[in-house]
């Protein structure tokens, strides 16, 4: 007897639809992935101080490797159709340490390459992990009260740098931007109906939605930017270690390879998220090659000096929306992201997207990641243990967000880097306090609203 989510899909994993239909759902999944990624290089690359046609060659990478690391994924790793795209996390990470840069005396320029090398051994550690069948033991260190306080961490750290771009600061001199506040404003409220109120397909292509009504009012407010034309031509391969030979820091390599191990959540949520969509059971194996394929696109990541690629869960909505699970469009779609990569032009049309728009979008987008972090705590019993943990947590990491730059200018480069990233040191002190100095196996169980306890992470 088959699986009642099997019978209900127009085609299974192994079934190709017509020519013409192939195409069409490939294109279908193009566009989901562009609304979930073009803004990315934009805010990322204007973070780390790339003009417009550095932020035009990011955008360019990481279509390319993005559509790579779909495709190896789908061909050799968990073998599903879930898109490989810029992680949220590892964004955030990259503004956050663009932020503090500056108070260490790090030029951006020195940052980047930093960062090159922090993805390439984030890349390494996770291959090593995957072949080692070691995934459950790396997660089990992400708990709920850890991943839950990790994401409202982001959230509070990148929240100065939404909003200061969502009011144009800097744009015109040192202030605010009335202009651009409006445009935002605009902007959000678009994303917001469209992601509450449109049909299933209108809600998946929210951003896309958002961004293209920006971009249009942009015009008469004068805030778009225009396409950096002319291009370098009309196909160029992307340049590996575009942003300089990596250099080593250890403070990067740290928050790189915590990141790196943190999102392989998200790689675990997909596959789940996907086996309740097909109602097909996924081996084992397939979780380990997922892990060491995800090694492999951070190792991309770090070469072809773009952010981290993670495992989209969102793939699973837009299968059982459509229901079609069948690869064929799935590897036809990757590879016409990583030809679009190959094309400049489609680059300089990205970095051309206004700045107040690309950071609405983003808000937006990362609420859900706040609320992914709620429902974290959820999952807890919430007794007096978790209140600690919690607490101390986000009170720590916030409170070390505040510290003016020159409170750490007397300490050594690395604990500078601990101590003035509020996202890692409230996850170092997280998993700390949850495994080292307060672990649950010490404290009776205490009754909580939720009734149990839970350390699974499914996002």
């Amino acid at each position: 007897m088959s699986n009642p989510a099997e019978q209900q899909l127009l085609y299974d994993l192994h079934e190709n639809p017509p020519a013409r239909r192939t195409l069409v759902y490939a294109l279908q999944w193009l566009i989901f992935t562009l609304a979930n990624t073009a803004v990315v290089p934009l805010v990322v690359g204007r973070a780390l101080g790339l003009d417009q046609p550095g932020i035009a060659a990011l955008a360019q990478r990481t279509l390319f490797f993005s559509g790579l690391a779909s495709l190896l994924q789908v061909l050799f790793g968990h073998r599903l159709p879930i898109m490989e795209g810029p992680s949220g996390m590892w964004w955030g990470v990259f503004i956050t340490l663009a932020a503090l840069a500056p108070g260490l005396g790090k030029p951006l320029a020195v940052l980047r390459s930093d960062l090159e090398l922090g993805m390439l051994v984030a890349g390494v550690v996770l291959v090593l992990v995957g072949s080692s069948r070691l995934v459950g033991s790396a997660l089990s260190l992400f708990t709920p009260a850890v991943t839950g306080s990790v994401l409202i961490l982001l959230g509070l750290q990148l929240s100065g740098t939404f909003v200061r771009g969502m009011l144009g600061v800097g744009m015109e001199g040192s202030g605010a931007n009335l202009r651009a506040a409006l445009l935002s404003v605009i902007v959000v409220a678009v994303v917001l109906w469209a992601s509450l109120k449109g049909r299933p397909f209108t809600r998946s292509v929210a951003v896309l939605i958002g961004i293209g009504v920006g971009w249009l009012v942009a015009l008469p407010l004068g805030l778009a930017p225009g396409v950096p034309w002319p291009v370098s031509g009309v196909f160029e391969l992307p340049r590996l270690f575009a942003w300089g030979t990596p250099t080593f820091d250890a403070g990067i390599v740290i928050t790189s390879v915590m990141t790196g191990l943190l999102v392989l959540s998200n790689l675990v949520a997909s596959i789940l998220a996907m086996e309740k969509t097909t109602g097909r059971k996924v081996p084992r194996q397939a979780y380990d090659r997922g892990v060491v394929l995800t090694g492999v696109a951070d190792l991309m990541a770090g070469m072809g000096a773009t952010v981290g690629f993670v495992p989209f869960s969102a793939g699973a909505a837009l299968v059982g929306m459509t229901r079609v699970a069948s690869r064929m469009p799935f590897i036809l779609f990757a590879i016409i992201m990583a030809v679009l990569g190959l094309i400049p032009p489609v680059g300089a049309f990205l970095s051309s997207i206004p700045i107040p728009v690309g950071y609405s979008v983003l808000l937006v987008s990362f609420c859900r990641m706040i609320g992914f972090g709620l429902r974290d705590y959820l999952r807890l019993q919430l007794d007096n243990r978790d209140f600690y943990i919690i607490g101390i947590t986000l009170l720590f990491g916030t409170g070390a967000m505040m510290l003016p730059a020159q409170a750490l200018a007397g300490m050594p480069v690395l604990a500078r880097y601990l101590l003035g990233n509020g996202f890692l040191s409230g996850m170092l002190l997280c998993i700390l306090l949850e495994h080292v100095f307060l672990p649950a196996r010490l404290f009776a169980a205490e009754p909580g609203p939720s009734g149990k306890k839970d350390s699974g992470m499914d996002r």
